[in-house]
């Protein structure tokens, strides 16, 4: 109650602000000097989120600003890493008086470093809420930090590391109930020692229920974020990398719709995409860069998804505006959240664009068995995708935090189909959901299904019976280990039909039909050159429960 009784009152504060400032929003001159190791730093890109200016040989910048994006930030160039005041937040920005039309002065520092080779690992979806029975704070510290510290120190001896948060660090539905919030979740990472410097983005969760609708409810309920973190959309190069962070949610938090919750005073939803000026300053922002660069945008919502969804932005036209601002490059790459699984997809009509949706660091909101195996709803083990940086070439791999570099969990199908045709529970989901994947029937005797979350196009899956390779053939079947061991129990809380389980896809599975039931199957997964990533052997008959691995 303490945080919602603060909220309203900065709710109405900012509704106050936002329309004086509208009504007669004056020019002001921002300057200041961008310095490096001390020395001025001439040639850096600056920006007020709308406008931009360059350096001169002193330094220095100066911007006429009407201050109506509230930041002023340096774009930072390469070889160079912002301050920190915290171990975790760069200060590549600095916050606006956007009530007074007064000048401002903003100096930036920056350290010089090595970028030649680099490490960035993607977190996305923490949901962080403080919940007693989640338990989501404990299970960061227990099992999460421990995977993102290993890989920091493992990485740190390739050159520097740099982590992105893409959004929903917190959970705008608990904000109020648990006194925890988004600044509450960053200063939970600093103080239990997050290994990093992170750049982040907001996600829908990150914006403050409390908020009313109405003329700019999707600014207004950004105050804490931006309190906190600084600008919703920047860039900066990394070595040879141009990174532009994007927010792509724009709240609406309808009346009288929705969960509801302590504080919350609307359905909490939105349109995903970019505003008008998000647009404007990306094209100005892009004529500063050059075409040969490589060009990497983040946002939490992905742009492109699966050939069912071609696109999850509210208004699909903005797809055309991206590949028109992005066409003096021929490749662009595309990081993203908010989907909680993994997926890799082009969209043949827009072939520069290529889109990586990154699992959920918590995998389903920290849903997870006894032994916190937590998965994504796709049935990927929770964790986060590491991108090795050399020059300009980016190689993706993906860590779990109980299993390292684990990729895939294979299924001998006799064992879930038993499981399958005795549960009580699914025989509930069969009358509730018979659409779904029964894998009880007799068509999935013998048959073997690889959940391979590390796939790529190019990559191919082989299994073999003891030397003779099976038919294999790639298929969007739900992923047995996520639906017992998170839908299942739902349905034991609360045993109705929800429109957005009818339909549960993992889009990275793969199935053959051994010619035995319990002769051992290698799998082999290559890569489009024939090199060799992978190579386990699934022995059979495996055991199949709530603990499979």
């Amino acid at each position: 109650m303490r945080l919602f009784a603060a909220a309203l009152a900065v709710a109405c504060l900012l509704a106050a602000t936002v329309r004086t400032v509208a009504a007669g929003r004056g020019k002001a001159v921002l300057t200041g000097v961008v310095y490096g190791d001390g020395a001025p730093l001439a040639g850096v890109c600056v920006s007020d989120g709308v406008q931009f200016a360059t350096t001169d040989a002193a330094g220095r910048y100066r911007i006429e600003s009407d201050k109506s994006a509230g930041f002023v930030f340096a774009v930072t160039p390469s070889n160079w890493v912002a301050a920190e005041a915290d171990g975790v937040q760069p200060l590549f920005w600095a916050a606006l008086d956007e009530a007074d039309a007064r000048d401002e002065q903003h100096d930036f520092h920056f350290a010089s470093v090595d970028q030649s080779r680099y490490t960035v690992m993607f977190f996305t979806d923490l949901h962080l809420t403080n919940s007693s029975e989640k338990r989501d704070l404990d299970h960061y510290r227990s099992i999460a930090l421990a995977s993102i510290s290993d890989e920091a120190a493992q990485a740190s001896a390739r050159g520097p590391v740099y982590s992105l948060n893409l959004g929903d660090l917190s959970h705008d539905l608990y904000w109020y109930q648990y006194d925890f919030d988004v600044s509450s979740a960053k200063r939970f990472l600093e103080q239990n020692g997050f290994p990093t410097l992170l750049y982040s983005i907001p996600g829908n969760h990150d914006n403050d229920g409390a908020t009313p609708a109405g003329a700019g409810v999707d600014r207004r309920a950004e105050h804490l974020y931006r309190r906190t973190f600084g600008p919703t959309y920047y860039a900066m190069n990394i070595g040879d990398v141009h990174w532009i962070m994007m927010d792509n949610i724009i709240y609406k938090n309808t009346p009288g719709k929705g969960k509801k919750n302590v504080g919350v005073v609307g359905a909490r939803d939105y349109d995903k995409g970019f505003t008008p000026e998000q647009l404007a300053w990306l094209r100005r922002d892009l004529a500063t860069v050059d075409a040969s660069k490589t060009v990497c945008l983040c946002t939490h919502c992905p742009v492109f998804f699966d050939r069912d969804r071609r696109t999850l932005l509210t208004d699909r036209s903005q797809v055309d505006s991206l590949d028109a601002l992005f066409s003096r490059f021929e490749r662009v790459h595309i990081f993203s959240g908010h989907a909680h699984r993994t997926l890799y997809t082009q969209d043949a009509d827009y072939p520069r664009f290529d889109q990586y949706v990154l699992p959920a660091t918590s995998g389903d909101m920290w849903v997870a068995n006894n032994d916190f195996q937590a998965l994504c709803p796709d049935g990927s083990d929770a964790g986060f995708v590491v991108a090795s940086v050399d020059g300009g070439k980016l190689r993706c791999d993906y860590r779990t935090h109980l299993y390292d570099r684990k990729v895939l969990r294979a299924y001998d199908m006799n064992a879930v189909g038993e499981y399958y045709r005795n549960d009580s529970l699914v025989r509930v989901q069969r009358r509730l959901y018979p659409d779904r994947a029964d894998y009880g029937r007799e068509e999935y005797a013998n048959c073997v299904y690889v959940n391979y979350w590390g796939y790529l196009p190019g990559h191919r899956v082989e299994l073999f019976e003891e030397g003779r390779s099976l038919e294999v053939v790639q298929v969007e079947d739900e992923d047995p280990l996520y639906n017992i061991s998170h839908y299942l129990p739902e349905l034991a809380r609360k045993p109705v039909f929800k429109k957005g389980d009818a339909r549960v896809v993992s889009h990275h599975m793969f199935a053959a039909r051994a010619r035995t039931a319990t002769a051992p199957v290698e799998i082999r997964i290559t890569d489009a050159d024939g090199v060799l990533l992978h190579r386990e052997t699934l022995e059979r008959p495996k055991k199949f429960d709530k603990e499979a691995r």
